[in-house]
């Protein structure tokens, strides 16, 4: 009978094992990284929407500063404009207050297509109509003077 000597290897390697749990661990980052990135490009989209609001609300209030500028009481009221597929309801009212000046409040409503959530905004604002604004900035300048020349 003849023997047969068998050689122990020194070769060292990964196991299957080591293989598939390296793998394993590396798909559930990249699942996370992946969910993340989701995550973050809705959060654009819902503030593109706000930001939307608020332009469309500081438009709003600026037309109500000129139609007073012009002399026109501005009236309440409300309309629908649209800003990527979303229809957003717009509605303002003014309140004439003691102090003569004219108080707003503009509120936006919208929900978001993706999310199916409402969202609202206020902003509110004090107008002054042209003659009271004519007289504060005297109030504040004082009565024009000359300066003597150098």
């Amino acid at each position: 009978m003849s023997r047969v000597a068998l050689k122990t290897s020194s070769a060292r390697g990964f196991s299957l094992i080591e293989v598939l749990i390296a793998l394993v661990v590396l798909g559930v980052g990249l699942l996370g990284l992946a969910r993340l990135q989701l995550n973050m490009l809705g959060g654009t989209a819902e503030s593109v929407l706000h930001d939307s609001a608020v332009r469309l609300a500081e438009d709003k209030l600026e037309a109500l500063r000129f139609e007073l500028a012009q002399g026109h009481i501005p009236q309440t009221g409300s309309d629908t404009p649209k800003v990527q597929d979303v229809i957003m309801q717009r509605h303002w009212e003014l309140k004439l207050s003691p102090t003569g000046l004219i108080e707003s409040n503009i509120v936006m409503q919208w929900r978001d297509i993706r999310t199916g959530e409402e969202s609202t905004l206020n902003l509110s604002a004090r107008l002054a109509p042209s003659a009271l604004a004519a007289q504060a900035w005297l109030i504040q300048s004082g009565a024009p003077s000359r300066e003597p020349l150098p």
